[in-house]
């Protein structure tokens, strides 16, 4: 299905953190990506009027990425994705903002809910902790 993908880190979660509201596989947000280890995302849930249960996967073609579904986006529409990019209290917020939009397509993208394992992988990061940079 298509869905509109946004990004979200450390500075726009609600607290600025790496809490998420359903630990599924993550105690907070992160992953890298992979079947075992999808990155945490956020939808809009059936509480707020969403369709995705905590502990939906999901895969992005387009970014060659596994997500699960382990926090809420109470501003998503139902089918919008917002997806964890990996930061922490030392990242400049004004960076992983810019990283973020820079990761965010201008149009809906191809997302497949349910998928199986053996899909193309990129584990690298959206943006690197350690430098402060975007990967894009």
């Amino acid at each position: 299905m298509k869905m509109k993908i946004t990004f979200y880190g450390f500075p726009d979660n609600d607290p600025p953190s790496k809490d998420i509201a359903f630990p599924v596989i993550h105690q907070q947000a992160g992953g890298r990506g992979t079947f075992e280890d999808p990155i945490t995302a956020a939808t809009a849930t059936p509480e707020n009027g969403g369709r995705f249960t905590p502990g939906t996967r999901m895969y992005v073609p387009s970014l060659q990425k596994y997500l699960i579904v382990e926090d809420s986006c109470a501003s998503c529409s139902p089918d919008q994705v917002d997806i964890w990019m990996e930061s922490d209290e030392r990242s400049p917020s004004e960076i992983v903002l810019k990283c973020e939009e820079a990761w965010t397509p201008d149009t809906p993208v191809e997302v497949e809910i349910s998928p199986t394992q053996g899909r193309p992988v990129n584990t690298g990061p959206f943006f690197d902790v350690n430098s402060s940079a975007c990967t894009i």
